[in-house]
């Protein structure tokens, strides 16, 4: 099964589940974005797990993650698939400490113009 697709983000914070905006995944590229940032990289998926490497920008005022507002980061993102959602973690390289708990949910396909 290929994870391409629509999926909604969301990263487990202090007030519970928050959603954190849409992603797409098509043929081993990632894109997405929420109300204030926007995101592009990469993903692999060997079987039931994928991992991903993002880079996010924002274009609004930053969100507090990892400890500080930036207004660039790069994300990992490493998951299990199931059932049409991939539970995992997302994590800064360069801080390591603050690993968060994620959850994608799988919306559609990518559509065809």
């Amino acid at each position: 099964m290929t994870i391409d697709g629509i999926w909604t983000s969301e990263v487990y914070g202090p007030f519970g589940w928050e959603n954190h905006g849409v992603l797409v995944l098509e043929r081993g590229r990632i894109l997405g974005g929420g109300n204030r940032h926007y995101s592009f990289g990469q993903y692999r998926q060997s079987g039931e797990t994928m991992e991903a490497t993002l880079k996010v920008e924002y274009f609004g005022p930053p969100r507090t993650m990892f400890g500080e507002a930036n207004e660039e980061f790069e994300l990992e993102i490493e998951g299990a698939i199931k059932d049409g959602v991939i539970e995992g973690s997302i994590r800064r390289p360069d801080k390591p400490q603050f690993d968060l708990q994620m959850r994608m949910t799988r919306r559609m396909d990518v559509p065809t113009l």
